[in-house]
């Protein structure tokens, strides 16, 4: 099995301490089987620390699920007031459970290829991504691949024509976004076909699952009637083209099954956001974005239900 990712994939680093809007609050971290047995049978004072911080809820199956139990203040028991991690400074990063250790990785799992990525939420990827200036390129990082041995040596299967004409499709739509011959707006435009109004659009998005009282705010300081195609002209600005142009490609990598027009319309709500007389910075807004839309899980199946009503 490949595994290949965007170029700047490799460049990525956990900035820990560092970082403002730490990964590692607010979240439910779920703990999976395997990780679940290494706490269960370490030793000492500290696996008991570990062990009290454990919850584990009945969910049908034969051993449950489980997760860490967040403090009071919604931070993870093992986060500590630097920003760094208790048991990764106790027991190395190997003790981490998957959701901690691949965090903020996405994975496009095809026949004979795993494609990496990484997510929007965290900030260090995000600075990466959206400041990208050396064009989307695809590379190989099989030897580096975050994905275990077992997956990688996992036999290949021939792609249907479903999936072949899926990926020539996305990877078409990418060329068309990274054509800086032509407006980045007109390049949205070509690619979605139709978009929706932004008064529709904001209807949409508020009637999504929120996890954040931040992105509730941004949401509610945008007056449709007030954007009078501003949101177009700040796409197509010199000081914002480039990151725009960086957030649609990822949109379009990472959601190839469900076609340029979603990629378009959360492009078109993050701008539309940007325009509003209340507009945060852009990694503000992208993040919040991230944070709501795409880590909920019945966020981007509620969009693309209602762009398949229209």
């Amino acid at each position: 099995m490949r595994a290949t990712a965007p170029s700047y994939y490799p460049l990525f680093k956990c900035i820990a301490g560092d970082c403002k809007h730490t990964c590692c609050a607010n979240w439910e971290v779920d703990i999976d089987p395997e990780t679940y047995d290494k706490y269960m049978n370490m030793t000492g004072a500290f696996a008991e620390r570990i062990r009290s911080s454990i919850v584990t809820e009945d969910d049908g199956s034969a051993t449950g699920e489980s997760h860490f139990v967040l403090r009071e203040d919604g931070r993870c028991p093992m986060l500590r007031d630097d920003g760094l991690c208790d048991l990764i400074l106790a027991e190395g990063e190997s003790a981490l459970c998957r959701v901690c250790a691949e965090h903020p990785r996405f994975y496009n799992f095809r026949s004979d290829t795993v494609e990496c990525g990484l997510g929007l939420s965290c900030e260090a990827a995000l600075s990466l991504i959206l400041n990208w200036d050396k064009g989307f390129e695809l590379i190989d990082i099989t030897d580096i691949s975050p994905m275990g041995a077992e997956f990688m040596s996992a036999p290949e299967d021939e792609p249907d024509e479903l999936e072949i004409e899926v990926y020539e499709a996305r990877d078409n739509a990418i060329r068309i976004a990274s054509d800086r011959n032509t407006p980045l707006s007109a390049r949205i435009k070509k690619l979605a076909g139709e978009l929706w109004s932004a008064d529709k659009r904001l209807d949409v998005f508020k009637s999504l699952e929120s996890l954040s009282e931040q992105w509730v705010l941004y949401l509610n300081g945008v007056d449709p009637k007030s954007l009078s195609g501003r949101s177009f002209d700040l796409i197509d600005s010199p000081s914002y083209s480039l990151q725009f142009e960086n957030l649609l490609i990822y949109f379009l990598f990472r959601y190839p099954w469900e076609g340029a027009r979603l990629s378009c319309e959360l492009l078109m709500m993050t701008a539309d956001i940007m325009a509003s007389e209340t507009a945060p910075g852009m990694e503000d807004a992208v993040r919040e974005f991230s944070a709501n839309v795409e880590y909920s899980d019945c966020n981007i199946d509620d969009i693309m239900a209602k762009l398949e009503q229209a």
